[in-house]
């Protein structure tokens, strides 16, 4: 009897369209490990509406992890820190993925990426994706 525990696999997006490349990293991995594949974005704030692209974008994002078979999970909360610790307790998630802080961040924002790092627990694995990562990774696949 094997007790190991399946992979779940989360991968954090953002609404922008580079994004795709995080759940593309994600879906490779979840099927290199037979494992299960979640998608999760996290508006800060209360609603998905508060910006003009933002719907669209998250559409995309939703369309295109369907097609993988994924789970898509859209939440809203001024803690966006705290939700996806929450979410990752909940759901029981292995290793997630996510982007690197993008270089030219204001202090704040990058905080923030800070927090997000710091509320994974020490148990899961965190792999943060670099753009040069991401087309490594395509030539492979």
């Amino acid at each position: 009897m094997n007790l190991e525990k399946k992979e779940k696999v989360l991968v954090l997006v953002t609404a922008q369209k580079n994004s795709l490349r995080l759940i593309d990293y994600g879906f490779s991995l979840s099927l290199a490990n037979d494992g299960e594949l979640h998608i999760l974005h996290v508006q800060k704030g209360n609603s998905v509406f508060e910006g003009k692209d933002t719907l669209k974008r998250l559409q995309e994002l939703v369309d295109y992890g369907g097609r993988l078979g994924a789970c898509i999970h859209v939440q809203c909360d001024k803690d966006v820190a705290g939700c996806i610790k929450n979410f990752v307790a909940k759901e029981e998630i292995t290793r997630v993925i996510l982007g690197e802080a993008p270089q030219e961040k204001k202090q704040k924002e990058f905080g923030e990426w800070d927090r997000i790092l710091e509320s994974i627990p020490e148990e899961v694995k965190i792999n943060v994706v670099t753009r040069e990562d991401v087309e490594v990774q395509r030539l492979i696949v």
